[in-house]
């Protein structure tokens, strides 16, 4: 039984077709095939279904799985033990949020690949909660969320970033009461199935505004960018990695509301020392707090508030 073979089977279960793991891979089709038919006979059972379209994994699929899944973990952290030099080696699978892959984790990224080249990193986006199921269901060693909020005693949370909510509207002079552009605008909403979004919501009550809504959209940049087109003001977080272009920020009355971005792993995860590498970056990335050269085009003009 080989690991290249595990590695293989693991691929096609968490990307759901022969072909998306030969290009996860970077191999020929055939030679997943290959790889699976010599699990099969290593094994003497088979590990898909192939009269469904695509093959399904069979019950022994699931197992076998399950349990290289689990072999690989503890290979990649033997790897990183006894690394010549001390150097890391492993493949670590991390969740993202959306709006940090614009801005935070490729600059974080660019820090740990050139300082441990033998760190293997895999990034796969989505929603907070799709994320917290996926490293619940151990398809994911860690993810960056936003605002998680249980209590579950299986999943670590560590939060490395808080930024402060504003409310972002056409570039310009102009009205700086926030009550006043948010009941005279349209309002572009954070969509409220997002954690983001339900923080945002919670904001907006706690001001009592009376928001004239328009649109909702699950994308910080797109919310900005319809923002920076005069098409209505928003309520989103001041990101100090990657700054609001094209809009003019007003600070919202009151004490600050804030969104917090953080890392979730389950329990005694056997990666932790990789986690704890990246969450150190992110935490020293996000505490720099510097935009990278290439977006410092413009800054946002800031207007305080102004109303009583």
């Amino acid at each position: 039984m080989n690991l290249v073979h595990l590695r293989t089977l693991v691929a096609i279960a968490e990307h759901a077709s022969f072909a998306a793991a030969a290009r996860i891979l970077d191999l020929s089709q055939s030679a997943v095939s290959l790889h699976i038919r010599t699990l099969e006979s290593d094994l003497g059972r088979p590990l898909f279904d192939r009269s469904a379209r695509p093959p399904v994994l069979t019950d022994t699929g699931r197992a076998a799985v399950a349990r290289a899944k689990d072999i690989l973990a503890l290979t990649d952290e033997l790897r990183a033990a006894t690394g010549d030099g001390g150097e890391v080696q492993g493949r670590l699978q991390l969740g993202a949020v959306g709006n940090t892959l614009t801005g935070l984790l490729p600059q974080a990224l660019s820090a740990l690949r050139s300082e441990h080249p033998g760190l293997h990193l895999e990034i796969v986006s989505g929603v907070s909660s799709q994320l917290l199921g996926m490293v619940q269901r151990r398809r994911l060693d860690a993810a960056i969320i936003s605002d998680y909020e249980d209590a579950e005693r299986t999943i670590d949370w560590r939060p490395f970033l808080r930024e402060r909510l504003v409310l972002i509207v056409p570039p310009g002079p102009g009205e700086a009461d926030v009550h006043r552009l948010v009941r005279t605008h349209p309002f572009i909403r954070y969509t409220p199935s997002a954690a983001v979004g339900r923080v945002i919501d919670r904001a907006i009550e706690r001001l009592n505004l009376q928001p004239r809504e328009s649109m909702r959209l699950d994308w910080l940049e797109a919310i900005e960018a319809m923002v920076a087109n005069g098409h209505g003001v928003a309520i989103v977080p001041e990101r100090r990695i990657r700054p609001l272009m094209g809009v003019r920020l007003v600070d919202l009355p009151g004490p600050a509301h804030h969104r917090t971005l953080g890392m979730i792993e389950l329990t005694g995860n056997p990666k932790r020392r990789l986690t704890d590498l990246v969450f150190a970056k992110l935490f020293e990335t996000s505490t720099a707090g510097q935009a990278p050269k290439a977006v410092q085009t413009g800054r946002p003009v800031r207007m305080p508030d102004t109303s009583s």
